[in-house]
């Protein structure tokens, strides 16, 4: 099946995950069939989300805590002090297997030591916001919109295929949906001036490294030696050799401090949802989320039972271009193994343009390694290491950045990070500045620029290429409402044909939702991904 199917469901209220409020958290939504991935990292790019095949959208300036997706710079990445306390913790634990009695903590209180990281839609606490027990409570994997409980049509692809084989064959060779086809990334001027300014330290000052104190005092020594007219020596001091080796120690160096005489190996596993590899460890990584959710999220054992539906089953369809990455591009399980025990997943999909961090678990006995700030480092990694091979793939995805809970705002620890505006589809470095401002209004437009416009706005005259699949067939809006048996009206425009077939039939030719979905997803995905009209 060489298209992205999606069944659209308009607008959902439901329960807020994060200020508890009943039906106040407003979005749209739709069941992905399947999806493919260049397709998601489109939809992603304008605010939707998806939890397992249900996608869905907020609609931020409705809803009761606005969420705005967040993205950080993989490539421009920057190790602060406690990000790098973990990773030598880890390291040292590997070393020797001993853990410092200050580093011991109660599995059911505070999970946050020293952790400042993002990890990504898992408990708060362990990236260092809350100390409260109930913060465990929030960003689990049961606070996000689930889809409603609506009639889902069956699709067989094998006899939609085969219905249209014209169609399939030229969507083979379409340079958007050819697995053989180098990922390109769309340049899109509004964006790319945003990303310049943010890139720039003159913009805010944010973006600039500052110089720690001894390294100051260092410069000013040696410049009141060189005033003396004493000669400054060539060798540095020890000091400011390991502060040199200290500053420029990347993640790749600290993973690779690992020795063949450590007490405990580490070892990750990079399994997709679909292969032989997930299925044979299946038992134990739904053993771990079982433990994970009871502990920390306080689930009650007998309701866990959503494992496979949120964290398996996934619309992305497998691609492996040869220019892609070296496991192609879909949804992957990333296992972190302690000796032969799986102590940790990270749920991800890997896109054109980033790794999109969906859901992470670990063991709560482990909780001391501060294993949700530890697998978000190991993400951005994974980043960097992809970003190799595959240069427009250099982007880390956090979900979303929910400035109104507080305990949420955790995400926005990893710099440079950016936020997404929910009306020009522009992104905007998360400053100081843009914190003080969601201080003030929960909901901003993000983009200052009030001519910056939507480049992929939907306007109701790109309705008649809108893409359909209704009764097993591949057509256009415009020849949908074309067939229609109403002789009277052939030659009448087709919004006037929509309105007198709903009149005369009382049946709906779903216009006005099929406008409003391609507003949400833009106009070139409403005319490339196929909307299910039943």
């Amino acid at each position: 099946m060489k298209f992205t199917i999606n069944q659209y469901f308009s607008k959902q209220n439901s329960r807020c995950g994060y200020c508890k409020g009943t039906k106040c958290s407003i979005s749209h939504g739709m069941h992905s069939y399947t999806m493919f991935p260049e397709d998601y990292q489109e939809l992603i790019d304008r605010g939707w989300r998806r939890s397992g095949l249900y996608c869905y959208k907020p609609l931020n300036n409705e809803t009761c805590c606005p969420c705005y997706t967040i993205k950080c710079d993989a490539l421009e990445f920057k190790l602060n002090k406690s990000h790098k306390k973990i990773l030598k913790r880890m390291t040292r634990f590997l070393r020797d297997g001993k853990k410092d009695k200050n580093e011991e903590t109660d599995r059911t209180g505070d999970f946050s030591k020293d952790a400042v990281g993002s990890c990504v839609d898992i408990d708060e606490d362990d990236c260092g916001g809350g100390t409260d027990k109930q913060s465990a409570s929030v960003g689990g994997i049961n606070d996000e919109p689930r889809e409603p409980k609506l009639p889902i049509p069956n699709i067989n692809f094998d006899v939609i295929a085969a219905a249209n084989q014209e169609r399939h064959e030229e969507a083979q060779r379409s340079p958007e949906h050819f697995d053989d086809q180098v990922p390109t990334e769309v340049e899109n001027p509004v964006i790319a001036t945003e990303t310049e300014c943010a890139s720039k330290s003159s913009c805010d000052g944010s973006n600039q490294q500052r110089k720690k104190a001894k390294t100051i005092r260092l410069e000013r020594r040696q410049a009141k030696l060189a005033a003396k007219g004493i000669e400054v020596s060539n060798c540095e001091t020890s000091a400011s050799k390991k502060q040199k080796v200290s500053q420029g120690k990347t993640l790749a160096d600290y993973f690779a401090d690992a020795s063949a005489n450590d007490k405990h190996k580490l070892q990750l596993k990079l399994v997709h949802v679909e292969g032989q590899e997930f299925k044979d460890t299946l038992k134990n990584s739904y053993a771990l989320y079982q433990k994970y959710q009871t502990v920390v999220h306080k689930d009650p054992p007998t309701k866990i039972t959503d494992y496979l539906e949120f964290l398996q089953e996934s619309p992305l369809k497998y691609t492996k271009p040869r220019s892609g990455p070296q496991d192609g591009y879909g949804s992957f399980h990333q296992q972190y193994w302690l000796d032969d025990k799986l102590i940790a997943v990270g749920v991800i999909d890997i896109l054109p343009h980033c790794v999109s961090s969906v859901y992470f678990f670990y063991d709560p006995d482990y909780s001391f390694l501060s294993l949700g700030t530890y697998g978000s480092l190991r993400e951005i990694d994974l980043v960097q290491q992809l970003a190799k091979k595959v240069p427009a793939l250099k982007y880390y995805y956090m979900g979303f950045y929910i400035h109104s809970c507080p305990k949420m705002r955790y995400k926005g620890r990893l710099e440079p990070s950016y936020l997404l505006c929910p009306e020009a589809y522009t992104w905007h470095l998360l400053t100081d500045e843009t914190r003080r401002k969601l201080d003030e209004s929960k909901y901003q437009r993000l983009n200052s620029n009030t001519d910056a416009q939507d480049v992929e706005n939907f306007q109701t005259s790109d309705l008649s290429k809108v893409m359909l699949l209704y009764d097993n067939a591949y057509l256009t809006y415009h020849r949908y409402i074309q067939s229609l048996n109403i002789p009277t009206i052939d030659n009448m425009l087709d919004a006037i044909r929509s309105r007198i077939y709903k009149k005369i039939t009382g049946d709906d030719d779903d216009r006005d939702l099929i406008i409003e979905y391609g507003k949400l997803v833009g106009k070139s995905l409403a005319h490339r991904m196929l909307y299910v009209k039943t």
